[in-house]
């Protein structure tokens, strides 16, 4: 029972970046939607924006700072996220005066550190990515290539009204090229060709036991329940002796549940019982029951805690909630059972979450294990003093 009983969920537009596991800068929209690209909207009370134009134009643009993997990082690349972390810290505590203090986003680093590390953690990965895909020999494929020219293309039309020159300039608002945008975006791209090679589109070459065993460490259960809602088509609470009577009901079901002891007889019955009596629509889509991550707020809390307290094949009692009365019936974990759907008939499995996971601690090895190699003009380089040179500009009432 996803919360507020919707039967599917819609994917977002927005691509939130390769990492899901990393820091902040792995947050930032690279390629689905460059509505994101566009800078952060001010939290700041005063009328007037932050301009770190000055501060972009420090370097070069092309001068390379660092390699990763013998992979050139340009100034451009790198002033991408260290003004992404820089405007987030900014907007939400104001201007950074001492770059050696605390910073608010990250305990027991300076704001220096955390906006250093941060980047350069972001940009290792990056080059991880495309240098562990070079040794397993995973490209783009055509079809990719072309997604990645329809994105600009619908970008174009989008933010530049059909102008590709008016979207470049728009691109520069959040300080990037053309160049960084397709490469971040071919980024994206490549990520999911390395995670397919691997573990499958969907997790699918994941074992069953794999799958489970790290499931469980991610805190996943899956659940199936009987609803006897007591709200009406308004929602609306029913009269009390109509709650009086699904009480009675549930209380009757139970019974007769409690009295199966064979576990595939005892599924069989629950599922006769939600197609007869059950009144939560999104049991039509997931008919495996729901597979959900505890503590991810995606349930009921009352539902969650009456789930988790259960063994496998274990019956509750009757749980009332806000929706009504709930029989939960735990199960085991099932790699293909669905966690959320994207669309009415598409849906994402446990396997594929899975997948991200693991694939997430692997690509956070291969981050770790890269070779960086600083250039002088980054071993120079001082935050306070580029950042310095930003300026507020009055904005618009």
């Amino acid at each position: 029972m996803k919360t507020k009983l919707i039967p599917f969920v819609l994917a977002a537009t927005v691509c939130l970046g390769l990492f899901a596991g990393c820091q902040s800068s792995e947050l930032k929209s690279l390629s689905e939607d460059a509505a994101s690209a566009s800078p952060s909207p001010s939290t700041d009370t005063s009328q007037t924006t932050k301009d770190y134009t000055p501060c972009y134009e420090a370097y070069d643009p092309d001068e390379v700072m660092l390699t990763v993997n013998g992979i050139d990082v340009t100034w451009s690349e790198l002033f991408y996220w260290y003004e992404f972390d820089v405007s987030n810290i900014e907007n939400q505590s104001g201007d950074i005066t001492d770059w050696d203090a605390d910073c608010s986003f990250a305990a027991g680093k300076t704001n220096r550190e955390y906006v250093m590390e941060n980047a350069l953690d972001t940009i290792k990965h990056y080059c991880a990515l495309q240098s562990k895909a070079k040794d397993m020999g995973v490209t783009l494929t055509d079809e990719d290539k072309a997604a990645l020219q329809t994105t600009w293309q619908n970008n174009v039309d989008s933010y530049g009204n059909g102008d590709e020159a008016a979207f470049i300039e728009y691109l520069k608002k959040a300080y990037l090229t053309k160049d960084l945008f397709n490469h971040l975006s071919e980024a994206n791209k490549l990520y999911e060709r390395l995670l397919e090679n691997m573990f499958g589109e969907k997790g699918e070459k994941l074992s069953e036991d794999e799958v489970a065993q790290k499931a469980i460490e991610m805190g996943y259960i899956r659940v199936k329940h009987i609803l006897l809602s007591t709200l009406d088509d308004t929602r609306a609470a029913l009269p009390d002796d109509q709650i009086a009577a699904k009480k009675a009901t549930a209380d009757s079901l139970l019974a007769e549940l409690k009295d199966i002891a064979d576990k595939t007889k005892l599924e069989a019955r629950f599922d006769e019982i939600i197609a007869a009596n059950g009144e939560d629509p999104g049991t039509q889509y997931y008919t495996d029951g729901y597979t959900f991550q505890t503590g991810s707020g995606t349930m009921d809390s009352t539902f969650e805690a009456a789930s988790t307290g259960l063994g496998e094949y274990e019956l509750s009692d009757v749980v009332k909630t806000d929706f009504g009365y709930h029989i939960i019936l735990r199960l085991p974990l099932k790699a293909a059972a669905a966690v959320e759907y994207t669309s009415e008939t598409e849906m994402s499995p446990l396997s594929y979450y899975v997948a991200q996971e693991i694939f997430s601690a692997e690509a956070d090895n291969w981050a770790k294990e890269s070779k960086v190699e600083t250039t002088k003009a980054y071993d120079k380089m001082d935050l306070a003093d580029v950042f310095a040179k930003a300026t507020r500009t009055s904005s618009a009432s």
